[in-house]
């Protein structure tokens, strides 16, 4: 289920999946890069299923810890 899709002002298709996992102590930068080589699979298979899989922005957000991680067709901004 995708949580989240919009259109930006520049018509960029965004699909972004919300995190609810905590993290606790240091590392947080290494953690995020994990979680999202973890879920890269998944964000794209949705861009796929939406028909827009190559111009799609895909982000995964945990709102607990305001982390954020986005990118294009495995491609990190």
């Amino acid at each position: 289920m995708i949580d989240r899709t919009f259109a930006d002002s520049d018509g960029k298709r965004w699909i972004v999946d919300y995190k609810t996992s905590g993290h606790e102590g240091a590392g947080l930068d290494a953690f995020l890069d994990r979680e999202r080589a973890r879920y890269a699979a998944q964000l794209e298979r949705y861009a796929r299923a939406l028909g827009d899989e190559e111009q799609a922005r895909l982000g995964l957000y945990f709102p607990l810890m305001s982390g954020w991680r986005d990118w294009r067709n495995g491609i990190d901004r």
